[in-house]
C-alpha cells in the first residue's frame, strides 16, 4: 500500500492530498486572491493528515506540482515537499502543474478535432500553457506564451480551442476570434493522484538536494 503526499501551490490557490494505490483518499483546499501559502500550508497538511489518522513517518514519499506558475506558491511548495522528504527519509516526487491542470480538467464534448489549453497567468501578456488533444494527451509543447489573434490563426486545423484554468481569465475582455474560455480553477492536488503513483512505482524521484521548481522564464519583479 503505496500512501503519498501530494502538494500543490503554483498559483494562489493552496492544496494538498493524500492518496493510496494512486487513488485520491482526501483534499484540502484553500482558495484565495492572495498568497496564503506561507502561513497556511503547513497546517493545511498537518489538518489533512490528522483527519485521516495518518502520520508523517506513514508517508511513502512526498509529491509536489513543480510548476510553472507563480515563483511565490512554488518556492513555498518545493521547499515545504523537500523538507518534509528530507525529514521523513522518503522520496521526493514532482510532476508538471500544467498536466495536472488537465488531469483535473473534465471535458464535457470529446471533440476529435479540438484543442484545450491550460492556463496560469505568467503576467503581463503571457500565460504559461501547453495543448492537449480530447484524449489529454499533449500537442503543443508547453511554454510560457503570448496569446494573440495570431496565435489563433495559426490553430486553425482544429474547429474548437478552449481556453481552461485561472489564467484564462486575461482572455475574457479581449476580443479574440475563436477560443471558447473557461477560467476555471482547476490546478488541485487531486490531478497529480495517478501520476504521482506512476512515478512512485518507476522510482522516478527527484534528489531531494539540488531539486528546483520549473519556473520556466527568470523572475521579473516589474
Amino acid at each position: 500500500m503505496i500512501t503519498l503526499l501530494n502538494i500543490e501551490t503554483s498559483t494562489t490557490t493552496c492544496s494538498a492530498s493524500i492518496s493510496i494505490n494512486g487513488e485520491l483518499i482526501d483534499e484540502k483546499i484553500i482558495l484565495s486572491d492572495k498568497y496564503v501559502h506561507g502561513e497556511q500550508l503547513h497546517i493545511l497538511i498537518q489538518s489533512l493528515l490528522k483527519k485521516n489518522d495518518i502520520s508523517f513517518t506513514n508517508l511513502d514519499g512526498v509529491c509536489i506540482a513543480s510548476g510553472p506558475g507563480s515563483f511565490t506558491g512554488l518556492r513555498i511548495g518545493v521547499s515545504a515537499a523537500k523538507g518534509i522528504a528530507f525529514a521523513i527519509n522518503k522520496p521526493l516526487i514532482s510532476v508538471d502543474t500544467i498536466q495536472v491542470m488537465m488531469e483535473n480538467y473534465e471535458i464535457s464534448n470529446k471533440e476529435s478535432n479540438s484543442i484545450y489549453f491550460p492556463m496560469i497567468d505568467a503576467r503581463r501578456d503571457e500565460v504559461y500553457t501547453a495543448g492537449y488533444n480530447a484524449k489529454k494527451e499533449i500537442v503543443y509543447p508547453l511554454d510560457a506564451k503570448i496569446v494573440d489573434q495570431s496565435f489563433l490563426d495559426s490553430l486553425s486545423q482544429f474547429e474548437y480551442v478552449y481556453f481552461i484554468g485561472s489564467g484564462a481569465r486575461k482572455f475574457l475582455d479581449k476580443t479574440l476570434e475563436g477560443p471558447q474560455i473557461n477560467p476555471v480553477e482547476i490546478n488541485f492536488s487531486r490531478g497529480m493522484t495517478k501520476m504521482t503513483y506512476a512515478k512512485f512505482i518507476s522510482k522516478d524521484f527527484e534528489d531531494v538536494a539540488y531539486f528546483v521548481p520549473l519556473y520556466l522564464k527568470d523572475f521579473k519583479p516589474f
